[in-house]
């Protein structure tokens, strides 16, 4: 089987659109337009690296000739981390003829599917902070193992690197209380023991949580919940003295966090959306890395932005060949897909949704491979292929 990927080419200028402007949405001819949603700037949680990552993709399928001619056309709408701001956006989608919303990442996917669902508008490659809706939805396609697998990886990390004692902390919102129970079920099915600890979302402060865990004498600390705030945490468990090992989702160790950690940055193991977006040996990220830092050379570079990288990869793929006149139509496209996708190796080959699902209760995962990375020298690292969780 032959593998449709997309070559990838330098950055160039991208058309972006405005709410309230003209089009031809809707139609077979004129520009293809797509919408990203993201808590790119909150008082909780930003990626504004997020936004420079699609438009940065985007600008890479225009160079390359677009979508069988058709420029792509960037929205982008950002949902503050609240689920009011988040519905507005999604019906933004709507009402500008979206054809896709691609690579968001909010905590309010259940908000943005409610909307997509009526309008039969996919979600392609959420980044992973909804794992529930992501995995759930009828019309989200997540291209990475979703905070369902990358919560249950790290909490089996934990005891199989760290010990049978694991305390899992996790936030005190309903999307962080969810990957906790992952984290729970990863330490339990490597036959660890689990003690549960809430956090405050958004809290300037958490000796007293670090405090807490430490009390425990845990072989290991898995963290669950924002990036922000799970990395604040980290940094409150080393600077009251814990020196074992922290597991965690990657996008919580951000730069600043590793700036903050300093040397006690080590003993850090993360899963991951994919391969680590430092990993400038695979094609791939090395494409991404140089359009970032061609974008903005402070940008921050993680694994949130290359999983929007890669969902436009995906969307401009599995869009080629097919009549793009609205939702529906790109639906209609991704169910057709018979061969995997090749996302660069940088993430595993999209097989589409499957048939049966490798989870029945998560079946819109098409696969719950994760990536393995670690903290050394100040950077994330590869540290490991890919492996599945749920793998007996």
């Amino acid at each position: 089987m032959r593998k449709r990927t997309l070559a990838g080419l330098a950055v160039l200028p991208l058309l972006l659109t405005a709410c309230g402007d003209g089009g031809t949405e809707g139609t077979s001819d004129g520009p293809v337009k797509i919408m990203t949603i993201a808590s790119f700037e909150s008082q909780v949680y930003s990626v504004p690296w997020l936004k420079t990552a699609v438009t940065a993709a985007v600008a890479r399928v225009n160079d390359d000739g677009g979508i069988d001619g058709r420029k792509i056309e960037l929205l982008t709408c950002n949902d503050k981390f609240d689920p009011n701001e988040a519905t507005a956006c999604a019906q933004r989608a709507v009402s500008e003829k979206v054809v896709a919303v691609v690579g968001p990442l909010s905590p309010n996917i259940g908000a943005i599917a409610a909307v997509m669902e009526q309008a039969k508008i996919p979600i392609i490659g959420p980044g992973g902070a909804d794992g529930q809706n992501e995995a759930t939805s009828p019309v989200s396609y997540p291209i990475n193992a979703t905070p369902v697998g990358m919560g249950v990886g790290a909490g089996k990390l934990a005891v199989e690197r760290g010990g049978p004692n694991v305390v899992v902390i996790g936030g005190d919102n309903e999307t962080a209380r969810a990957g906790a129970e992952w984290a729970r079920q990863g330490v339990e099915e490597a036959g660890g023991k689990a003690t549960m600890i809430y956090a405050p979302i958004g809290s300037a402060d958490y000796s007293t949580v670090a405090a807490k865990a430490i009390g425990h004498d845990p072989d290991g600390v898995s963290l669950q919940g924002s990036g922000a705030d799970a990395g604040r945490i980290a940094t409150a468990l080393r600077s009251a003295g814990y020196e074992g090992l922290i597991t965690g989702i990657s996008s919580m160790v951000t730069p600043g966090v590793l700036k903050i950690l300093g040397p006690d940055a080590g003993n850090i193991v993360l899963t991951s959306r994919g391969h680590a977006a430092s990993d400038t040996s695979n094609a791939e990220i090395a494409a991404f890395n140089k359009a970032m830092k061609a974008a903005d050379p402070k940008v921050n570079i993680d694994d949130i932005g290359l999983n929007g990288w890669l969902a436009v990869k995906l969307f401009a793929a599995v869009a080629k060949g097919h009549e793009n006149t609205d939702g529906a139509s790109v639906i209609k496209a991704l169910d057709a897909i018979e061969e995997p996708v090749g996302l660069g190796d940088a993430y595993p080959d999209y097989r589409g949704v499957q048939d049966p699902p490798p989870l029945p209760e998560y079946p819109r995962v098409a696969s719950f491979e994760v990536g393995t990375s670690a903290v050394k020298d100040g950077r994330i690292v590869p540290d490991g292929g890919f492996f599945d969780p749920f793998a007996k």
